[in-house]
């Protein structure tokens, strides 16, 4: 299937249109703040200073990705001969997110996010200049033909817990995380993941003050039911669409449910999955059910789904360390069985009729 399709198949929504459903910009004080739309005279002196600094003209590029709003290049800079990414935001109306997108990127700093390097002014418009990561995205490499043993894929889904656990804990939520949007970093035979693509980020809900009704917005394949139902949600919602992804990481297939199996409630189809994970490490699965439970609340917080990464990582990586032939007596003489996998599912999630093995 032509992965390019639109994400409209039944019972799940269009794209949304994200210059209309979010703008906003950063306070005074570092918050995200919700605002019509950016001042002309602030906007007008951002590009004044920034002119200053680099135009499109400085740099070489080419075209190597695009979206609904903007333009991605592989640029080298004249002069220093630096080479980076740069974003090029394709239409004037979502100006607004660019500036905010650019905003927040310029407070983050942590291996696992994408890192801004400044921006760039072409045609009176801002554009985003970012480190350039080699390797595409998560999605087109669990669609290649390399090999990704449970080690590498483990480290993966352990690298975006990371990210996404440095966010929340600046108070943001990402709203759109997708396979797409975790970049994959190639070093000599070693691959990290960087999560991009941060212009439907939002502040973190203050439940204290009430629960603030946020926009649906997101990736239809990828959105927590709360948010698809148009329900008040939290962070939590990135839990789930990490879940997802773990789903593709587990059986590399495609997040549309034309390829993994969703319930008619948006949640994930524990009975069919269960049957399409190989031999997946059991605790892999379980935290990817528990990512994907349809509660918010019983879904884990990313410190504790690093740290459980990180355990099972750790294991896995001990596993191989051991002597071939006491391998293979340990799995000739008793496969790891997921022998009650009834209690493995999460709450108010659908039970599975069978059982399987997981070697």
């Amino acid at each position: 299937m032509d992965r390019s399709k639109r994400n409209s198949i039944a019972g799940f929504p269009p794209r949304l249109e994200r210059h209309e459903d979010f703008e906003g910009g950063v306070g005074n004080d570092g918050n995200m703040t919700q605002v019509g739309r950016v001042g002309t005279s602030s906007y007008r002196a951002l590009i004044s200073a920034f002119s200053r600094l680099t135009r499109l003209d400085d740099f070489t590029y080419e075209k190597i990705g695009s979206g609904f709003f903007s333009e991605v290049f592989k640029v080298r800079h004249r002069a220093s001969g630096q080479v980076m990414a740069l974003k090029m935001n394709t239409l004037s109306s979502n100006r607004a997110n660019m500036l905010k997108e650019i905003q927040l990127m310029n407070r983050l700093s942590h291996p696992n996010i994408l890192r801004f390097m400044g921006v760039c002014v072409h045609q009176g418009q801002l554009h985003a200049l970012t480190e350039y990561i080699n390797a595409g995205n998560l999605e087109q490499l669990l669609d290649s033909n390399l090999y990704l043993p449970w080690t590498v894929r483990v480290k993966l889904a352990y690298d975006i817990a990371v990210g996404l656990s440095y966010l929340h804990f600046k108070g943001i939520f990402h709203r759109d995380l997708t396979s797409k949007n975790c970049l994959i970093k190639r070093d000599e035979n070693a691959y990290s993941v960087v999560v991009a693509a941060f212009g439907l980020a939002e502040k973190i809900p203050d439940i204290s003050m009430g629960r603030e009704k946020l926009a649906v917005v997101g990736s239809p394949f990828w959105m927590a039911p709360e948010v698809l139902r148009d329900e008040p949600y939290n962070e939590k919602a990135d839990v789930f669409s990490y879940g997802i992804i773990l789903c593709e990481v587990i059986a590399r297939i495609q997040a549309d449910p034309d390829y993994l199996p969703r319930t008619e409630n948006f949640g994930l189809d524990y009975d069919t999955f269960q049957h399409m994970v190989g031999d997946c490490p059991p605790d892999f699965l379980q935290l990817t059910f528990n990512c994907c439970n349809m509660d918010p609340k019983l879904r884990p917080s990313f410190v504790e789904t690093g740290k459980n990464l990180e355990e099972i990582l750790n294991h896995l990586q001990e596993e191989e360390l051991q002597p071939t032939t006491e391998g293979l007596l340990e799995k000739g003489s008793g496969m790891k069985r997921l022998s009650s996998l009834d209690e493995k599912i999460p709450p108010k999630s659908p039970c599975p009729r069978r059982t399987i093995w997981l070697s």
